[in-house]
């Protein structure tokens, strides 16, 4: 079963393997969740944060462990652009093939939120993934806010503080291609953070839609400067 076949709750197809990984994930970057209770239980949503320097595979995992992991919550298909490299990687691309990502199209999300799924979606994409740490840059991608109006879906933003540093040192191969260094991620200590679900704008509403996305962003920023106020001495 592919990952963008998976019906119903996300069914990983490697189950064992993968709850596995996401234990062994956890004790590796123990991590802390906060807001988690701000998340709908009923009902699902659109997932909105920065897209981490390095891979984001690994984060995806846990962050399925740490959400949805006890049933509690509807699960959550990742939004990917499809044919890239680290797809097709013999590591990377089993965990692509078995986490339930689905294409990054709003046709495909929608099908997944009718279903009763979430979506997660990164909308800085590369230009976050190689970019400066813990900065936001959506630059006006407003897929996200246009999806979660369409289907009725409230946005929650969120962020993974401390996933920047996990791969401190970034050796450029093409125009496309990054080395991650070291290529094992660093035991950082991850914070996830979940701000206040955002009400799904009008559709067909541009001015709405454009006010959800800038403020899901401007959520999102928010949420990792909140971990370095946290870590500031007094």
């Amino acid at each position: 079963m592919r990952g963008d076949d998976v019906p119903g709750r996300w069914r990983w197809r490697r189950g064992r393997a993968l709850v596995t990984l996401a234990r062994a994930l956890r004790a590796w970057f123990r991590p802390t969740v906060w807001g988690l209770e701000r998340v709908p239980q009923d009902r699902p949503v659109v997932y909105v944060g920065k897209h981490p320097r390095g891979w984001l595979y690994l984060e995806t995992v846990l962050m399925g462990w740490l959400t949805f992991g006890d049933g509690r919550r509807p699960p959550f298909r990742t939004l990917e652009a499809r044919g890239t490299l680290p797809q097709r990687a013999p590591g990377l691309g089993w965990m692509r093939r078995n986490v339930g990502a689905i294409p990054a199209t709003s046709a495909a999300a929608c099908a997944a939120l009718a279903r009763g799924e979430s979506v997660l979606v990164f909308p800085g994409g590369a230009r976050e993934a190689r970019g400066p740490t813990d900065r936001v840059r959506w630059g006006g991608r407003r897929g996200f806010a246009r999806i979660a109006a369409e289907a009725g879906a409230p946005i929650v933003p969120f962020a993974m503080a401390g996933a920047d540093r996990q791969h401190p040192v970034r050796v450029p191969l093409g125009r496309r291609l990054s080395l991650w260094l070291p290529p094992v991620p660093l035991p950082v200590r991850l914070e996830l953070r979940f701000g206040a679900p955002i009400p799904p704008p009008p559709a067909g509403d541009r001015a709405a839609i454009a006010a959800a996305a800038a403020r899901a962003a401007h959520e999102a920023q928010a949420l990792l400067a909140s971990r370095r106020s946290a870590r500031r001495p007094r």
